[in-house]
């Protein structure tokens, strides 16, 4: 093993009030689960069982010459990311002093002023990256380059829906040495552990455990579980129900007992929802927060920074893990939806409830969610996203009045000032073109619908195109075949337009349409003949794509963003509607376009389709009417 850093006693005497030293913190403090007990259990801890990438860990841990080191490990819930990252540090820098940052706001200050001979122990990392103020890779630079040591944990899946939404993020990650730590244990860590099973009960008692894997099993993970699938009443499974959701869509705030018992209500059968809130919460909280082992429970309360203050209650990350998994495709329900949008006070999370209602085509809960954050958080982004909803389903004058609002509370965002130009000029455009239709003009009316579609985006290609432009004529073939336009994209290739024809035989060879391809051929398309020869057999192909399939929801499951996409597109082009809207309930990205899209190019009535673009589905997936039946 490496040599700690530092001497005993080389540090001042004074402790500063935000910090302690590293071989004085509390394991359980620094974000270690509690683990299972036994009879014999005298310490807080199991004995640590070796890993394969301890000695890399080290090694990355040890400090440059010109610069201290910025470790990840990468990790999902309860696989010992943090436990080996804690011996790790207390090994090399027994003495030095440790900082566990409330905020990345607290470390944006700091890095002004940085101190030396500090260990700033981020975990949870994505906590620090989703919020208003997110941490910077400029930040982390400025900290390591006075030869302090930054170390954080993360879930992969947390880490690819935020390096997908941020070139910075995607930047500092780079920075950083990343230590991917498996969910299962590898043939010599397992002989590792045999080892120190002789010596330690709750060893052996994990490596019995069947249904679970050593570190998951020392956490209570088969317990936690048992705890979910058999509750002592309705009331605790909805509650730890809800509260897993919540984590699914997003939220890391603790929830406050009034907000689950919100929530609660879509859980509960209708025989249940009789009795008073209060009784639910009476109800639920025994089974819900009882220790299982140790004190792991389902849910844990949290402080609210006060002697004796409850803030609210958060999700083992276990069950939330196991519960993202089994219930992926879960709808979650209306009123869970609503308590969790009115009842968020973080904007980093309402962010993520903003994202995950519009990734599902839940625009009904993603209006109110991006409108608070417009308002009450000063999002200008928020704001953008907002107007460009409503521009969506037509409504021009409070999409401009969103626009205009935060226009006037910051006249120097230009980027805001240029949106808000654009909905001003839709909305001109629109109003001529109603006026064409009404005169019986039908192209207008189908040019109103196009703008609706892309905010415009469509229709400004069609206009270049208009004037002689042919990367417009391109582009927005491109753009016909993203939205599934079959029949304009057909049309364009009978009329001669050579990548209209291209993307009509790729269309085809994607969805294995041998025959329409050859019907194409005998046509004289050259394109079509030459594309001929990569189609498949519909037995290979189903084959292939079956693997290929498993392989990518894998992927999306260890949080790959472009796995998300690829899923997606596979889905498109099985003409998977099913799993396409499988996907959508589960937020993968690309599924909503790609659904849409399918939509668009099979037998569904267009104005169908234009609603549901518009106005996206109800909380359990049904069609959404339009915006009288927004929940208020």
């Amino acid at each position: 093993m490496l040599t700690r850093i530092g001497a005993p006693g080389s540090m001042g005497s004074a402790r500063p009030i935000d910090r302690q030293r590293v071989d004085e913190a509390v394991a359980r403090d620094l974000g270690i689960h509690s683990a299972i007990t036994t009879p014999d259990a005298i310490d807080e801890l199991p004995t640590y069982v070796e890993r394969d990438f301890d000695f890399r860990l080290r090694a990355a841990l040890a400090p440059n010459v010109d610069r201290g080191p910025f470790v990840v490990m990468l990790g999902s819930s309860s696989t010992g990311k943090t436990r080996s990252l804690y011996e790790a540090v207390r090994e090399m820098y027994p003495d030095w002093w440790l900082i566990q940052p409330p905020h990345a706001g607290y470390l944006l200050e700091l890095k002004n002023d940085p101190p030396g001979r500090t260990v700033f122990w981020l975990d949870e990392l994505q906590q620090y990256l989703g919020g208003r103020e997110p941490l910077t890779a400029e930040c982390v630079r400025t900290l390591i380059r006075r030869g302090n040591v930054v170390v954080g944990t993360v879930w992969p899946s947390q880490l690819g829906n935020l390096t997908s939404a941020s070139e910075d993020i995607r930047r500092l990650m780079r920075s950083a040495v990343q230590i991917s730590v498996p969910a299962e244990l590898t043939t010599a860590e397992l002989n590792q552990a045999r080892g120190v099973a002789e010596r330690d009960s709750r060893i052996r008692q994990a490596l019995d455990t069947r249904d679970a894997g050593l570190t998951q099993a020392l956490a209570g993970g088969p317990a936690l579980v048992m705890a979910w699938e058999q509750p002592a009443n309705p009331y605790a499974k909805a509650i730890i129900t809800a509260a897993a959701d919540a984590h699914r869509l997003g939220v890391h705030a603790p929830l406050s007992e009034e907000l689950l018992a919100r929530a609660m209500f879509g859980y509960l059968q209708p025989k249940q929802r009789v009795e008073p809130a209060r009784v639910w919460i009476e109800e639920a909280k025994p089974h819900a927060t009882k220790p299982l082992y140790g004190d792991v429970s389902p849910l844990s309360p949290v402080d609210g920074g006060e002697p004796g203050s409850l803030a609210g209650y958060v999700v083992a990350d276990y069950l939330a893990q196991h519960l993202r998994r089994v219930r992926r495709t879960a709808p979650v329900p209306g009123e869970a939806w609503q308590a969790f949008v009115r009842g968020m006070d973080r904007p980093s999370d309402l962010r993520r409830l903003a994202d995950a209602a519009l990734a599902r085509m839940r625009y009904c809960y993603a209006e109110p969610a991006l409108r608070r954050l417009a308002t009450d958080g000063h999002d200008a982004q928020a704001a953008i996203e907002l107007a460009d909803l409503l521009i969506r389903q037509g409504r021009f004058e409070p999409a401009v009045d969103v626009l205009r609002r935060r226009h006037d509370a910051d006249p120097g965002d230009d980027a805001i000032k240029r949106r808000l130009a654009r909905a001003e000029e839709l909305w001109d455009r629109i109003e001529k073109l109603r006026l064409a239709a009404e005169a019986g003009n039908p192209a207008a009316r189908d040019r109103i619908e196009e703008i609706l579609v892309d905010c415009g985006l469509s229709d400004d290609l069609r206009m270049r195109e208009e004037q002689g432009d042919l990367i417009a004529a391109e582009r927005l073939v491109e753009r016909l075949a993203d939205r599934g336009c079959v029949a304009e994209i057909h049309e364009r290739a009978d009329q001669g337009q050579v990548f209209a024809g291209e993307a009509l035989a790729d269309l085809y060879v994607a969805w294995g349409d041998i025959d329409r391809l050859r019907a194409r051929a005998k046509k004289g398309d050259r394109t079509a003949e030459r594309r001929l020869s990569r189609v498949r057999s519909a037995k290979a192909r189903a084959a292939a794509a079956a693997i290929e399939r498993e392989e990518l929801r894998a992927a999306v499951d260890e949080g790959k963003p472009e796995a998300a996409v690829q899923l997606s597109a596979l889905l498109f082009e099985l003409r998977d509607l099913d799993g396409l809207t499988a996907e959508l309930d589960a937020g993968t990205e690309g599924a909503a376009d790609r659904l849409l899209a399918l939509h668009t190019a099979t037998n569904t009535p267009p104005e169908w389709t234009a609603r549901l673009r518009a106005y996206g589905l109800n909380a359990d997936g049904s069609e959404l009417l339009g915006p009288d039946t927004f929940p208020q």
